[in-house]
């Protein structure tokens, strides 16, 4: 993780998608040599696997507990400004929202997982974040949450390496950006981790941001 190019890499990963060596060749500039010889570091040191489909490898980030050592990791040590690949609304667009693994973050995720908070729809246990009944039916109104089971009513607490402060990961920010995504709230460009906010979005998501 010392390497710009691996840091690339596993940014580009950070979107929870299995990704080509050639496709990461050619979105990062690299060669496809020094690509391979990358990605093997990474899997050497199990932060990535891979999984053959035809004549083709895919790579992807070994599994949720790797993905959030990754996020705390630039925490910690922030990656420099090579991570934006093309200009400042690109950097602006990622700090704003952006996959994080499976789940959503950036300074969107950021104020909603307060909002929850503070109007008790999650509460904060040990290490995670655990939705109330009150909260139920709060998603189930905003068709964010249908299934109420105890697994995917109980998300991990991801520090947000960009806004410094927690945001719904795990199962329950799984179901919660797939239901975002589905509602159009959010546009993707394939493989990308930027998020475009839909103008539906936008709205749907400052009704959220309620304070009561």
């Amino acid at each position: 993780m010392s390497d710009v190019s691996r840091v690339m890499i596993i940014t580009e990963l950070m979107n929870g998608r299995a990704l080509s060596a050639s496709w990461l060749a050619n979105r990062l500039n690299l060669s496809p040599q020094a690509t391979r010889f990358h990605l093997k570091k990474l899997e050497d040191v199990a932060l990535i696997h891979h999984r053959t489909c035809g004549k083709h490898r895919y790579y992807e980030i070994k599994n949720q507990d790797t993905a959030t050592f990754i996020e705390s990791t630039f925490n910690i040590i922030p990656p420099n400004d090579c991570l934006f690949l093309s200009n400042s609304k690109t950097k602006e667009k990622f700090k704003e929202a952006r996959t994080c693994y499976k789940h959503l973050a950036g300074s969107w995720s950021v104020a909603l997982t307060q909002s929850f908070i503070n109007n008790e729809f999650i509460v904060i246990q040990d290490n995670f974040f655990v939705v109330t009944e009150k909260g139920k039916i709060f998603f189930n109104e905003h068709k964010l949450l249908f299934n109420t089971s105890n697994t995917t009513c109980v998300g991990k607490r991801c520090i947000d390496f960009t806004e410094h402060r927690d945001h719904i990961g795990g199962t329950l920010g799984t179901l919660l950006l797939q239901s975002m995504l589905q509602q159009g709230w959010f546009k993707q460009e394939d493989n990308k981790r930027e998020l475009t906010i839909t103008q539906k979005g936008r709205k749907s998501l400052n009704l959220l941001l309620i304070d009561i």
